[in-house]
């Protein structure tokens, strides 16, 4: 088989919805299809049926080969989201606990003292958003299953990992995905076994660790042959895989990425990751965090009754709109304070709801900001700055994005470039040798700054006051 007969059929499940796509040999779309993942939320718990998301996935599978024949399979998926399974047969022991679920914290808190150590065997932060702690609390509620943990007869792991056991017969993760969990070590790429220690979990229930492209096994005879996080998928999309590319993805959270190629950089407020590995080398990655972005949009709309249509329909200014910290999740890059939520400035009494919603347009496009200065500050330079999702359909955000940072912006013209990236990492891990994972998606829209640089300094200076009197700094 060569590269021009691949037929690619690529899975991208995330937070609110499970979306696949089919894709020919050029790299046109075929077909696309989506369905709405359900989500349970009480207080701090957010969860989700695994059975439901392994269903959604095959269906959306089901789908696309019924369009024309399939040549591999790709899967992106949502990080950090977690359960309990048994290793034989794979049936669910817990709900899937999504990323946004905070019960973990009093766990997390309990082990503060051991926060350096977990950054630099991992690269990311003592975080209660990620898989161990909830993993830990799960296992500590349920004694009757530590046993068969401790044996290897159940597996803890993230969602990816529990698809993998039924998609192919095996329970297998990637370096990006493992990461998630806090107990990988970024510099051995492996379980690593003092982590596991810290957070009482047994070695033995861990999936194997696997790189991102190449053959995984077969689901109904058909290859699936990449593997990755649904947000290195949409860096890939836009190019990631060699160094020099910062982009930006917005779904519930919207995070901001750069590859660093073959080299792992460390940058105190951001976090080190895998990209992507083949068997021979691993690619690498900077993150910043913003984990309220669409949900932001989503809470205000309840609020104002405001649908998606109805705000950010003017240019935003900043400086006469209600100032708004969107921090339902926590408040990520650079600051990293877990227990900070949604903070709205005292607003006047004439402010109208569409004023209110377009401050927290504001705060989400000065969040990105944040994490693209923290990028530069680390090195990672950028002349063009990347962007997708749904919220890139609000074009007054992006002009916002494009005049704060003082950047060119280019948004891409796939919405959720996160399929084309997982499908041309399956394309790869059928011919290694023969696809090139350089370039980008098409570009849909492009802004260059329009405001001077001392307008765009003042208002990122009175947004870090802002910040900074929240934080009591």
């Amino acid at each position: 088989m060569t590269a021009k007969d691949f037929s690619l059929a690529a899975v991208d499940l995330g937070s609110t919805f499970a979306k696949g796509a089919l894709y020919s040999p050029d790299g046109r779309c075929l077909h696309s299809s989506s369905l709405p993942v359900k989500t349970r939320v009480d207080g701090a718990s957010v969860e989700h049926d695994p059975q439901e998301l392994l269903s959604s996935v095959e269906t959306l599978l089901d789908r696309l080969r019924r369009v024309g024949p399939v040549s591999a399979i790709g899967l992106a998926c949502q990080r950090s989201t977690c359960l309990l399974w048994e290793r034989a047969g794979g049936r669910a022991l817990t709900p899937a606990i999504s990323w946004q679920d905070s019960s973990a914290t009093g766990i997390v808190k309990g082990l503060a003292q051991h926060a350096s150590e977990v950054s630099s065997r991992t690269g990311l932060r003592l975080s209660a958003y990620y898989a161990a702690p909830k993993l830990s609390r799960l296992l500590s509620s349920r004694p009757e299953v530590r046993r068969l943990a401790k044996s290897g007869e159940m597996v803890a792991g993230t969602l990816d990992a529990f698809l993998m056991h039924h998609l192919t017969g095996e329970p297998s993760t990637e370096g990006g995905l493992a990461g998630r969990t806090l107990l990988y070590n970024l510099e051995s790429d492996n379980w690593d076994p003092a982590l596991c220690t810290l957070f009482d979990i047994p070695e033995a229930s861990l999936p194997q660790i696997r790189p991102s492209i190449g053959h995984r096994g077969a689901w109904r005879g058909i290859p699936l042959t990449a593997l990755a996080g649904d947000q290195q998928a949409a860096l890939l999309a836009h190019g990631g895989w060699e160094e020099g590319v910062t982009a930006a993805h917005f779904g519930t959270g919207a995070f901001v990425l750069t590859g660093t190629g073959n080299s792992l950089l460390r940058h105190p407020g951001l976090l080190s990751a895998v990209l992507a590995s083949s068997s021979s080398r691993r690619h690498f990655q900077l993150e910043g965090a913003v984990n309220s972005a669409g949900s932001a949009m989503d809470w205000i709309s309840s609020v104002t009754g405001l649908g998606p249509g109805e705000w950010g329909q003017q240019p935003l200014e900043p400086e006469r709109l209600p100032r708004v910290l969107p921090a339902l999740a926590g408040l990520g890059t650079p600051w990293w304070r877990p227990e900070i939520r949604t903070v709205v400035q005292e607003t006047a009494a004439h402010t109208s709801p569409h004023e209110l919603a377009d401050g927290v347009l504001v705060g989400v496009g000065m969040r990105v900001v944040d994490c693209f200065e923290a990028l530069a500050a680390a090195g990672a330079t950028a002349d063009v700055f990347r962007l997708s999702g749904k919220l890139t359909r609000s074009r007054a955000l992006i002009d916002l994005i494009a005049d704060l940072a003082q950047v060119r912006v280019e948004v891409s013209a796939e919405e959720e470039p996160g399929l084309a990236g997982i499908a041309h990492l399956a394309a790869a891990g059928l011919e290694p040798d023969s696809i090139s994972l350089s370039g980008g998606t098409p570009v849909g829209y492009r802004r260059d700054p329009e405001w001077s640089p001392d307008r765009a300094r003042a208002a990122r200076s009175d947004w870090k006051a802002f910040v900074n009197e929240i934080l009591g700094a």
